[in-house]
């Protein structure tokens, strides 16, 4: 569905990026006001309470990421999805006509199909339905069926998609080692939001046997442990299931992306702060009524963090203006980040800077010898430095770690057309094409190849097949 909304954006105004984030900010409106109506129709009578709330979500600099990157519109879809999914669902608690179960039901998969983040959504509808009834009612219950069923349908083509995708992220890490950062990762996404600075885009999984030195990392984990200890502490002497339910909720929101097992290169991201930030700042509310806070210096408290939450924000956005600011900042927070190295690298390699970008990615393949992704684009930046024998060398050490790596293929096919080994050359792009053959790349690398040679009846489907699929090289073969 994100990927559909892209493809009207382009058909209507091609690569015009101020539309993209426009219609991304204005998602992210849609969404706070969505939440407002929620809270309004949850009959929440605190007005200082709704107030955090919305701060939280609509200002922090933490959702920067999901806002401002592009390719995070499946965090604005898949929200909105969920608001409009949890305003129906209230609506027929209330009243129970089959229309509100209905459309409840078709926004619930119709976020499904925008992020399978929303997964987690019927869960906290059944704690819903428990908190309010007192007890589990299996008549009620049963509507949620439907909800469940397709949350295990993604649940399992989502599982599906890591263990393909993943990569080799296996750390080997000691059970206790695995526990730590379980909690770290806890205590990170519940008290992240009320202090929003160091922000990074990659927080990179640590090395084994390197969990304990991470200060950040261990603070985070007792930090977790604390909030744990203090809701059931809470929860049990006070007999406030409210607490209980709401930290229930967010830890059953939070279990996709919990990484019990690694499937990325960070073990946390800021992008799953939009929606999940809405727990925290709601369950540490209701701590604060616990010691009888003055309505005035909440309110002084939330003015407070409006401004910081706005100057920080404002700042955040310029870090995300593009590809060399974005990684950039990440350099000057960790100057050893492989994948800011490589990112950065690959931004100058795409400027023709293959002397900047050699650099980085020189420095990005001797910390990680083992990525593809750098060796390739180290490669790539060798072969535009007129070093194509290296070239060679890297672009078949990233085929070493990654098979079927369909750029190093055709990139391979560049270096051996520029050798004028047209035989070596013909085999690597064909190999390319085996590979995917509607990946534009590898149509216009082989139409091009059978132009060189001569073959103009081969060449000219793939040529114009190429530039049907965005190819913009292929344009001046068009009428060849």
């Amino acid at each position: 569905l994100t990927v559909f909304t892209y493809l009207i954006e382009y058909t209507l105004f091609g690569e015009n990026a101020f539309v993209f984030h426009a219609v991304n900010l204005f998602l992210h409106i849609l969404n706070t006001l969505l939440l407002f109506k929620i809270l309004v129709q949850l009959k929440i009578t605190n007005h200082n309470l709704i107030y955090a709330i919305l701060i939280f979500f609509c200002i922090n600099p933490l959702v920067c990421e999901s806002v401002c990157w592009i390719t995070e519109r499946k965090d604005m879809l898949y929200c909105c999805f969920c608001f409009l999914a949890s305003l129906q669902f209230l609506n027929y608690t209330k009243g129970q006509r089959i229309k509100h179960i209905g459309l409840c039901f078709l926004f619930f998969v119709l976020a499904c199909l925008s992020k399978p983040m929303a997964i987690s959504l019927p869960c906290l509808f059944l704690i819903f339905l428990i908190y309010t009834t007192q007890k589990f009612e299996l008549k009620k219950a049963l509507f949620l069926l439907p909800f469940f069923l397709v949350s295990l349908i993604f649940s399992v083509i989502s599982v599906y998609s890591i263990k393909n995708g993943a990569g080799d992220l296996r750390f080997n890490y000691s059970l206790l080692e695995r526990v730590t950062l379980l909690f770290s990762e806890i205590g990170y996404y519940f008290f992240k939001p009320f202090f929003p600075i160091n922000q990074q885009l990659i927080n990179l999984f640590p090395r084994k046997n390197a969990v304990f030195s991470d200060n950040t990392l261990v603070l985070f984990a007792c930090l977790a442990i604390i909030i744990l200890t203090s809701t059931i502490y809470i929860a049990i002497k006070n007999k406030n299931r409210l607490i209980l339910y709401l930290f229930i909720a967010w830890f059953i929101f939070l279990l996709p992306i919990l990484q019990l097992y690694p499937n990325t290169h960070s073990y946390v991201s800021e992008r799953y702060f939009y929606v999940s930030i809405i727990f925290p700042v709601t369950i540490l509310f209701i701590y604060g009524g616990y010691f009888k806070i003055k309505e005035q210096a909440v309110k002084a408290s939330l003015i407070g963090f409006m401004f910081v939450f706005v100057f920080l924000t404002f700042k955040r956005t310029k870090v995300w203006a593009n590809s060399k600011t974005l990684f950039e900042q990440e350099l000057k927070i960790d100057e050893n980040d492989t994948y800011a190295l490589n990112n950065l690298g690959y931004y100058y390699n795409s400027k023709s800077d293959f002397v900047m970008g050699n650099k980085l990615l020189f420095k990005s393949v001797t910390l990680d010898p083992h990525n593809p992704l750098s060796l390739n684009n180290y490669a790539w930046s060798l072969a535009g430095l007129g070093k194509t024998d290296s070239a060679i060398v890297y672009f078949n050490k990233a085929l070493y770690k990654k098979k079927n790596f369909i750029e190093a293929f055709n990139n391979l096919g560049i270096c051996y057309v520029k050798k004028e080994d047209d035989a070596k050359a013909y085999l690597y792009f064909k190999k390319a094409y085996t590979l995917d053959s509607n990946n534009n790349e590898s149509i216009y690398n082989l139409g091009a190849y059978y132009l060189k040679i001569g073959l103009r009846d081969k060449a000219r489907p793939l040529i114009k097949r190429a530039h049907q699929l965005g190819n913009k090289s292929a344009v001046k073969y068009l009428n060849y």
